[in-house]
């Protein structure tokens, strides 16, 4: 037992000033802001559709940021997953199916759909870059009454995007 609370004390002496020593990696792979900058606290708590008790507990859990395709990112935070230029604008336009609905009015192009019931998610075009949006759908809603949720976020997102 003394060994194991040895290696742990050594082990939490060392481990800090290592973490501290790795450098610090843009989040998106392109240079451009990551997803996790547009997804702010104020932002998800002004279009989140769950309720205030539920929000902060989903809110405890920090942002988690990844990069995404060649020069994208991803950010999973208060139920929401966003990602920004995940893949070039035409991609989407070519895998793009009949589940798809036009959202008129933002972006240069955007498109609704239900995802399994689970998420509603939004895809918006603007110029040559894009981003899509996931959000959780809470027990009691459906991914549509959530398609204004969704939009609220992508209005708020545009205007940062370029």
């Amino acid at each position: 037992m003394r060994h194991i609370v040895a290696t742990l004390l050594l082990v939490g002496h060392v481990a800090p000033p290592l973490v501290a020593l790795q450098p610090a990696r843009p989040a998106s792979p392109g240079g451009r802001p990551g997803a996790c900058s547009f997804l702010t606290k104020e932002i998800v708590t002004q279009v989140t559709p769950h309720q205030k008790k539920a929000l902060g507990l989903i809110l405890q859990i920090p942002p988690e940021e990844e990069p995404v395709g060649a020069s994208g990112s991803g950010c999973s935070y208060g139920g929401i997953y966003l990602q920004v230029d995940p893949f070039a604008v035409g991609r989407f336009e070519q895998l793009r199916d009949k589940t798809w609905v036009a959202v008129p009015g933002v972006g240069d192009g955007a498109y609704f759909r239900d995802n399994k019931g689970m998420w509603a998610e939004l895809y918006v075009r603007a110029g040559q870059r894009m981003f899509t949006i996931q959000m959780d759908v809470p027990t009691g809603a459906t991914s549509t009454s959530l398609q204004p949720n969704t939009v609220a976020l992508a209005r708020a997102i545009l205007p940062k995007l370029n």
